[in-house]
């Protein structure tokens, strides 16, 4: 059992079944940190390209701070339901990879726990994977939790705005 785990969330279902496999992972007296990292520069598509006038609205200050309380709330609130221990939530700005690696780093923690997919699929595909990208530089254990055949409990799926993207 770990004491101090890191789970990167960025509102996928592979990142509810990270932060279920972590809860599991944790033993008594544990803490649980979330991190959603977003980019410096956001996609500008969700399920369809925006336009100007959206992408620049979703690249601004208040939409950057907005998604990463909306991501982390709803990872937390994930959590509390297989988890009762210490949970402390985290939002950064930057690469993912190196921001997971670096706040692994600088909390201490045991081990990572990733979704080995996440939202950004194709950008995956062409440059590699988050997860794939962490467990290269990461100084901790990372574990990386596959695709199977065990869905989130369609309840969670409804609350989640990027279900299927």
């Amino acid at each position: 059992m770990f004491t101090s785990l890191l789970v990167p969330v960025d509102g996928s279902v592979h990142a509810l079944k990270a932060i279920s496999i972590a809860a599991k992972l944790a033993g008594p007296n544990a803490t649980l940190h979330l991190l959603h990292v977003r980019e410096l520069v956001p996609h500008i598509h969700h399920g369809g390209l925006l336009s100007m006038q959206e992408a620049i609205q979703a690249s601004s200050p208040e939409a950057a701070e907005k998604e990463i309380q909306d991501i982390l709330e709803q990872s937390q609130a994930h959590l509390r339901t297989c988890f009762d221990g210490r949970i402390e939530t985290h939002g950064r700005h930057g690469d993912p990879a190196r921001v997971i690696a670096h706040q692994a780093e600088a909390l201490d923690v045991q081990v990572i726990v990733i979704g080995s997919r996440g939202l950004g699929t194709w950008s995956g595909m062409l440059m590699g994977s988050v997860s794939h990208k962490v467990s290269h530089i990461a100084s901790c254990m990372v574990i990386s939790v596959h695709d199977d055949d065990s869905p989130v409990p369609t309840a969670q799926a409804a609350d989640n705005p990027y279900a299927g993207l």
